[in-house]
């Protein structure tokens, strides 16, 4: 091995010595709030709302997932608002929660879609 090599192997010891030795001094600590806008949090009813009216398709999905962790009773005003929505994919996104919900206004709800709704797709998917 040349002298040169040597050295170099020295010196990429002394930088490892040296980065562990910050490590360990804390040097390199994680700041535990840089995470927080990542972490998903349950969303109050308006902002379901808010979210699922956006536009934003990301949004949307995010949303889409926190209806069903709504109180019912909060859930089912929720889904009568998405219902009634001018836009027939948040009226979709209505239909599919109020097909799995075991309210009984969730029965009126989809037949007044099936009969009612100017989307075809929207009226299909409403029938039982």
């Amino acid at each position: 091995m040349t002298m040169r090599a040597k050295l170099s192997l020295g010196g990429a010891a002394l930088a490892a010595a040296a980065a562990g030795a910050w490590v360990a001094m804390g040097g390199c600590s994680t700041d535990p709030t840089v995470a927080k806008p990542h972490e998903k949090r349950d969303l109050k009813a308006e902002e379901i709302r808010t979210m699922l009216t956006s536009g934003n398709f990301k949004q949307k999905l995010e949303a889409k997932d926190q209806i069903d962790k709504l109180e019912p009773e909060e859930r089912m005003r929720v889904l009568t608002a998405l219902s009634t929505d001018s836009d027939a994919a948040v009226r979709l996104i209505a239909v599919q929660k109020l097909k799995k919900s075991d309210d009984p206004r969730a029965k009126d709800i989809l037949a007044k879609l099936a009969k009612d709704d100017p989307d075809d797709t929207v009226r299909d998917l409403a029938k039982p």
